[in-house]
């Protein structure tokens, strides 16, 4: 009886349950946009930097994170793949073989890093084809390379050039190649882009002596996906006495120390935007208690007691929290999609601020689940919890004061 007295109720006055649902209505909608963007941003981040270094987890020999050695690799494992390939979560894998040279041309010498990378797999993750500059794309069969930009012009090298990597290969062996370069890429990280060297893996284990032999095995994943559970259900089917595995958390602390203690500012804004909302909507109930003296007056003097005339508020409140709540994250909703499918983009010095550290300069919406339902639970229950405002007015109000309001 209750229940239904209490939805009659609300739609008795369409004008002021509309207001009230759409102060908690718009904030639903603010408080999603506002943490999508948020979300958006570091998983944005965190894909530019982990699809060019380590994957969101790899694998690799025991031992090698430590001591980044050639000589800490291991050979190329078809169960190794069939079982990261049976993960699922698991989108793409890329075999990668890595080391250090120096590269010369002329009378110009300089330190890199070499890579060598199965050249359609490695397309797949991070779009170095879209990343050329000048010539072309290398194959799994040629016997040429990439040069980073800032490395090119350092060397004072074009595509049809040639340049002579010099390095210490497998166990000690020499490793020295005369290799054209194919194509010229950017890279947005200024590290990568002064100092990496791409080859066909094929071309690399030869040049360093190293047949069929690979340093790691980095994995990308399906986004929103349990990064830790796929993580523990590798461990459990591996050979950890051999491999070792790790995600990207454990392999760059400092990058996800950066983004807790970005997180941090973030409580603190979104704090503020909670408190915003909740005068808002506390104004609207404000208003809706007030309008609503003289009815509780009436209900009170025919005899109606108070403890279930304020029962009924609550549910009055939770009912209009509730359609509210959930119309604001089907609002939001198509909102986010179109912001994660055409990203904030920009352009000037912020685009030159974002480069310099190697992002890519937008800003994509998350449309995790729980980017919803978290800052959706945490407005209703905001709104629920200023609804007991309205409760306790009702339940401490006279009715002769209230017939006379």
């Amino acid at each position: 009886m209750l229940l239904k007295m209490a939805w009659r109720n609300i739609w008795r006055n369409k004008r002021r349950t509309f207001i009230t649902m759409a102060s908690v209505f718009f904030a639903v909608i603010l408080a999603v946009l506002m943490r999508a963007a948020n979300t958006g941003v570091y998983e944005h981040m965190v894909h530019n930097v982990v699809s060019f270094s380590s994957g969101y987890i790899q694998v690799h020999q025991k031992g090698y994170w430590n001591e980044q050695s050639i000589d800490n690799s291991f050979k190329e494992d078809e169960k190794l793949y069939h079982l990261v390939s049976d993960q699922k979560e698991v989108t793409e894998f890329v075999p990668r073989l890595e080391s250090f040279a120096l590269a010369s041309s002329d009378d110009k010498t300089k330190g890199v890093m070499v890579l060598g990378i199965v050249p359609d797999k490695e397309d797949k993750i991070t779009r170095l084809q879209e990343k050329i500059v000048e010539g072309n794309y290398i194959n799994s069969k040629d016997r040429s390379l990439l040069l980073s930009e800032g490395l090119a012009a350092n060397l004072g090298l074009h595509t049809g050039d040639t340049v002579v990597l010099l390095s210490q290969g497998y166990h000690g062996a020499s490793a020295a190649g005369k290799y054209p370069v194919k194509g010229i890429v950017h890279f947005g990280s200024p590290e990568l882009n002064k100092r990496l060297v791409s080859m066909p893996i094929s071309l690399m284990q030869e040049m360093y002596d190293a047949p069929d032999l690979i340093t790691s095995v980095s994995l990308m994943m399906k986004e929103g996906a349990d990064m830790e559970e796929v993580k523990k259900k590798l461990i459990s089917v591996m050979d950890t006495a051999h491999y070792e595995i790790m995600d990207w958390k454990q392999m760059m602390p400092e990058l996800n120390q950066v983004i807790e203690g970005d997180k941090a500012g973030d409580y603190i804004v979104i704090g503020i935007l909670y408190l915003v909302i909740a005068f808002g909507v506390f104004g609207t109930i404000l208003m809706m208690t007030r309008e609503r003296m003289h009815e509780f007056g009436i209900l009170m003097a025919v005899g109606m007691k108070k403890r279930l005339l304020a029962v009924v508020v609550m549910i009055e409140s939770f009912l209009i929290a509730f359609i509210a709540t959930l119309a604001g994250m089907i609002g939001a909703l198509p909102i986010i999609l179109w912001f994660k499918e055409h990203p904030i983009r920009f352009t000037g010095e912020i685009k030159k601020m974002y480069d310099s550290y190697g992002m890519e300069a937008i800003i994509p919406l998350s449309n995790k689940l729980n980017v919803f339902t978290e800052q959706a639970a945490i407005v209703f229950f905001i709104a629920i919890f200023l609804s007991v405002y309205a409760a306790r007015k009702v339940y401490s109000l006279k009715a002769i004061d209230a017939l006379r309001s």
